[in-house]
């Protein structure tokens, strides 16, 4: 892998967690529900996208 893929491996990991950070601080936020579990489904979403990334690696 180039230096550069790296970089961008490395640039999309962190959209990846300032994304996963940003849902948290919301979720607390929230106060309707299906607000809350709509957030919920997103990070899980999230979570499986970040899953297969690292498996095609």
């Amino acid at each position: 892998m180039s230096s550069k893929e790296l970089l961008y491996v490395e640039d999309f990991l962190g959209h990846e967690q300032y994304f996963l950070q940003h849902c948290c601080e919301v979720k607390e936020c929230v106060e309707d529900e299906k607000l809350e579990k709509l957030i919920h489904k997103l990070e899980k979403k999230n979570q499986d996208l970040v899953s297969k990334f690292f498996g095609l690696l």
